[in-house]
């Protein structure tokens, strides 16, 4: 008898486990609770190996089966069909980038300030930045000879990005994608003699009164980004793990790659809580642009690890 209860339990446990995981492949449905659910399949893919085992050690086949399939539907989705990003090491002189979200309450930017000493990034992207971050990071701005930076005002909190470059900055061009601190820098760039489109973009958060607008942004980024002739990079939060429909959008529609692939999972969000982790945080470029090296950075007081690439171009 205890042992047809632990059945059934375990049952209904992989049968949620089923419902969850059909938000992977249900793009064609417009609505938040599936742009939410569908971030998750990492923790989906843990969750089923768990039931697994507990279903190999009761000998419950059937549902070891089941959980078997569900493994496979969750990671199948993070599986990258194409080739490694890896670049040779013979291409183009090598250059940095850094971007990392501070979080608007992060007070002390000590470990921030150590990391881009110690790794002396060509580029950084800042997000959540207050005008107390902006005053402990003068001294940073000085190493930089081009920057832009601009805060917002929403519900009495002043927050925005700042960018540095040691790369000439030849213009600029802000879009405000809401009436908060979600927007996308366009800077045109000269990087080793070459023109290259960066793009720094902070989206907004999946809930419930904002899907429609979110997926409006997400489509006319991508299609911004398919029309570039020039070498292209995208970084920043992105609110959206790889196995979000609007992410796979963007992906397939702007013909960029994430760097992140061949070099591992990578979460960096949340930073408080590791059974959560999702990485949220990406760095996108076109196939002209070469990937040596990929990383999640340490922590730096923010609710978001930082992100790091080093990256040549033809």
């Amino acid at each position: 008898m205890q042992t047809n209860k632990g059945n059934k339990f375990l049952f209904y446990c992989l049968l949620v486990l089923c419902v969850l995981t059909s938000s992977l492949y249900l793009d064609i449905i417009d609505f938040w609770l599936v742009d939410v659910l569908s971030q998750f399949s990492f923790q989906y893919a843990l969750s089923a190996l768990g039931l697994l085992l507990i279903s190999l050690w009761r000998k419950t086949i059937s549902l070891a089966v089941l959980a078997g399939l569900l493994i496979f539907l969750n990671l199948g989705v993070l599986v990258d069909p194409g080739e490694s990003v890896h670049a040779a090491s013979n291409t183009g002189k090598k250059f940095k980038i850094y971007s990392a979200n501070l979080y608007i309450h992060n007070k002390e930017l000590s470990k921030l300030n150590y990391d881009l000493q110690k790794m002396d990034p060509e580029m950084v992207l800042l997000l959540e930045v207050t005008p107390e971050h902006l005053n402990q990071l003068r001294l940073l701005m000085q190493t930089y000879p081009y920057h832009v930076k601009k805060t917002f005002v929403r519900d009495d909190h002043e927050m925005g990005f700042m960018f540095l470059s040691k790369f000439p900055i030849l213009n600029t061009q802000l879009t405000r994608l809401s009436d908060g601190c979600n927007f996308v820098l366009q800077a045109t760039l000269e990087i080793n003699e070459r023109q290259v489109m960066f793009y720094g973009v902070h989206a907004q958060r999946p809930d419930t009164g904002n899907y429609n607008g979110r997926k409006e942004q997400f489509l006319w980024l991508a299609h911004q980004l398919r029309e570039q002739t020039v070498p292209v990079i995208v970084s920043g939060d992105f609110n959206a793990t790889p196995s979000s429909s609007l992410f796979q959008q963007l992906i397939r529609i702007s013909g960029l790659r994430d760097s992140r692939t061949g070099f591992g999972w990578q979460p960096s969000w949340p930073t408080y809580f590791p059974l959560l982790w999702i990485p949220i945080d990406h760095m996108l470029v076109s196939p002209g642009i070469h990937v040596h090296n990929r990383a999640t950075g340490s922590y730096i007081g923010s609710d978001h690890y930082p992100i790091y690439a080093e990256l040549s171009i033809s």
